[in-house]
């Protein structure tokens, strides 16, 4: 530790100082350091000197006042680091992240043995049936695109289910024996797509038409139009389906 040196004396503790702190404390009028040192900000008793040995911690470090030099400064050293994102998924990272890939994406990459994963699967049955965990449930609030769906089929009449649970899998509608199922973005990612195409492998060994809707946004004529569309080409497979059967 090239830029921090330690002192000792007998009665106080061994304390690590900063370069600034050392030349302040030990080469200024009082080399001692008391340990009823107190931070700045929330008037604790610091245990250990941080940085300039004014606060406790980086937050309330970070609460102190600049002055435009040290704002400016600041600035051009945040503005040299470069943005991060996930190497999977491409979103955007906070700059503290040290995996490459975000929360969702690490999952994948974090290697768990076979005996671990059924560790973990015991430990939420416990869960599940000493009632501390409640499992796998339906949601209770709905999208906006579920109830603008749910909308359509009233406005033409048709009678569906809601949430209807087939197996381990929850149906959005179920209108006769067709799965009427409206998309989110995530199921564009490579996971949710392998996992739908088992789900909807499963439903139909089951005797259902699995239908599916990609959502967009409809904020602009553009898109107000594409989900018109889609619906149209919904109806008339809904009609061939109930004449076929």
């Amino acid at each position: 530790m090239q830029d921090s040196l330690a002192i000792w004396k007998p009665g106080y503790r061994l304390i690590w100082l900063s370069r600034s702190a050392w030349d302040r404390e030990i080469v200024g009028s009082n080399p001692a350091i008391p340990t009823n040192m107190k931070c700045e900000c929330c008037g604790k008793e610091i245990l250990s000197i941080f940085g300039s040995g004014r606060f406790c911690s980086r937050s309330c470090a970070n609460t102190r006042k600049h002055t435009e030099e040290q704002k400016q400064k600041i600035s051009r050293k945040l503005k040299r680091l470069q943005d991060k994102f996930c190497l999977d998924c491409h979103t955007k990272l906070e700059r503290r992240n040290s995996t490459g890939y975000c929360q969702i994406c690490c999952r994948k990459h974090k290697k768990i043995s076979d005996i671990q994963k059924e560790k973990l699967r015991k430990i939420q049955l416990e869960k599940v049936q000493n009632g501390t965990h409640k499992g796998w449930t339906t949601r209770n609030i709905k999208s906006y695109a579920e109830r603008f769906f749910e909308t359509v089929l009233n406005n033409n009449k048709i009678k569906y289910n809601r949430e209807k649970k087939v197996g381990k899998y929850f149906l959005d509608f179920v209108i006769g024996n067709i799965d009427l199922e409206i998309d989110g973005k995530q199921h564009k990612y490579k996971d949710r797509k392998e996992s739908d195409t088992i789900r909807d492998e499963f439903l139909r060994k089951q005797g259902y038409f699995v239908y599916r809707i990609a959502w967009n946004e409809i904020n602009t004529n553009e898109g107000k139009q594409m989900i018109k569309d889609k619906i149209e080409l919904f109806l008339d497979f809904y009609e061939f389906i109930t004449q076929r059967w």
